[in-house]
């Protein structure tokens, strides 16, 4: 998308006041002149915890610059200023990914416009921070699992927010289908809850961090829970199996641990009530020999207690 067709879609919008010269990065400070004012109070809200989280991740993985980008646009958020998602022209992205980069960007521009972020509040910071996350972990290739994670987050929250895109790759065509048909049929969660502690557990695939659909499922219970049990602790501690080097294991579990609890912050859940334990090939839930591979040892494990 184009600065022009960018400052004709604010100008549309909420900035009808302000002549924008898009210079640099999504922030506020990347607009050349005055900041903007967003007037969606809690949508930046959610944007700053969002961005924070983010922020923390990339600084916890000695990614200076991300870091930065991320903190700047949490602040930015926190200050009441407009925060936009990253424009894909400042990405080095394959044909594909800058092909659904771009159509992606300019639903999430018009879904801000249309008032989204009033509509469904969380829905669109999830598609927007996951968005951010997927160009910069794709550009980096350090980081594939996540980036998987970002983009099954973005396409998911998209097809909330606008239904599904037609004109986009087959695959993320049918996948915005299967989820928009699954949206469909919900209907308002009245369940009973379970008494605490509450265990959930997530399998993994061999050698993945990702969250495949059955863990996408646990993750949204975990989310209902932890929003009705406001003051209880999430402890999540991360497993592999025996397969590979203990070293490499016990780092495994670790960044199966993390990518679960990023994933509960991106849909609300304060990190400060999240506890990140690895457990390496150290307990496993099966014994078994140095070097097998077991499905039910690559697991991550949820109990949510009193503290």
């Amino acid at each position: 998308m184009t600065t022009t067709r960018i400052r004709k879609l604010l100008l549309g919008g909420v900035a009808t006041a302000c002549l924008l010269t898009i210079t640099g990065g999504a922030s506020a400070a990347g607009y050349g002149g005055a900041p903007i004012r967003s007037p969606y109070e809690a949508y930046e809200a959610a944007l700053q915890q969002r961005y924070a989280a983010m922020a923390d991740m990339e600084a916890a993985e000695n990614d200076s610059q991300d870091a930065w980008a991320y903190g700047n646009k949490a602040v930015a958020a926190r200050d009441g200023f407009l925060v936009l998602p990253d424009d894909p022209q400042n990405y080095k992205l394959t044909p594909e990914n800058t092909a659904f980069a771009h159509k992606t960007y300019a639903h999430l521009l018009n879904a801000y416009l249309a008032g989204t972020p009033d509509a469904a509040t969380n829905d669109m910071a999830d598609a927007q921070v996951n968005f951010d996350c997927w160009m910069s972990d794709t550009e980096e290739g350090t980081n594939p699992g996540r980036a998987k994670v970002c983009f099954d987050r973005v396409v998911e929250t998209m097809a909330r927010i606008s239904g599904p895109d037609t004109d986009a790759k087959p695959a993320v065509r049918a996948y915005y289908e299967r989820v928009a048909a699954r949206n469909a049929k919900a209907v308002t969660d009245d369940r009973p809850l379970s008494a605490l502690p509450i265990n959930h557990r997530m399998l993994s695939e061999t050698d993945s961090v990702a969250l495949n659909d059955a863990s996408l499922a646990t993750l949204r219970e975990i989310v209902r829970e932890a929003r009705a049990y406001r003051r209880a602790a999430v402890h999540v501690t991360g497993h592999a199996d025996r397969a590979g080097a203990a070293k490499y294991n016990r780092s495994l579990s670790q960044r199966r641990a993390a990518n679960v609890a990023v994933a509960l912050n991106l849909r609300g859940v304060d990190l400060a009530r999240v506890y990140e334990i690895q457990k390496g090939e150290s307990d496993p839930a099966v014994a078994t020999a140095d070097g097998v591979a077991e499905a039910l040892n690559r697991r991550v494990e949820i109990v949510i207690d009193n503290r």
